[in-house]
This record gives C-alpha cells, sequence and structure tokens, in this order.
C-alpha cells in the first residue's frame, strides 16, 4: 500500500512497505545529484536539496523500525529513490467495525 506525503515546498513523496523494504520515491524536479544531502538518524530520514531558485527540506519518519544502516539511495532524472529494510516485520491489518 503506498501512501503519497506532500513535503514542502512541492516535494512529493511516495513511501511504501515492500516486502522486506521501505521504498520511498521523492521527486526533486531540476536538482543535481551533487545538490542532495540525504541521512538519516535511527528511523527518521532527513533531506535537503537544492536548485538554483528553490531549496527543498523535508523528513520522514518510517511507523515501524528500519535498518538504516543498509539504506541505500539512487537519483536519476529527478527522482530520488530510498530503500530501507525493516527491523521488524509488520503486523498484518485488523478490521475495525464502523457503526
Amino acid at each position: 500500500m503506498a501512501e503519497k506525503v506532500v513535503l514542502p515546498p512541492q516535494m512529493f513523496a511516495c513511501l511504501d512497505a515492500n516486502g522486506e523494504n521501505y521504498e520511498v520515491e521523492i521527486e526533486l524536479p531540476e536538482v543535481k545529484k551533487k545538490d542532495i544531502d540525504l541521512s538519516m538518524h535511527d528511523d527518521l530520514i532527513h533531506l535537503h536539496a537544492e536548485r538554483k531558485d528553490l531549496a527543498f527540506h523535508g523528513h520522514l519518519h518510517f511507523p515501524i523500525k528500519v535498518d538504516s544502516k543498509k539504506a541505500k539511495a539512487k537519483f536519476s532524472g529527478g527522482l530520488l529513490k530510498v530503500t530501507v529494510p525493516l527491523k521488524e516485520k509488520r503486523k498484518p491489518p485488523i478490521n475495525i467495525k464502523v457503526t
């Protein structure tokens, strides 16, 4: 199940739990790879990226424990893809009765 997140200013991210990993895709239009600063602290990912007319700042907190030491990132065509392995298994969803 993918979740779309809007991070200011006009930075769109998609977070998806994909098997054993979280996949994060962040749109960074007109940004160069050398102008991206990406870091993680525990279950929180921080991003700072700049282009000549605008700076992007954002952070994303993962809802369950992840292995930040094994995180990988690729940047191509204005799209940053970050893969972060899960430390624990996701619990199955529970049904909620609507009254």
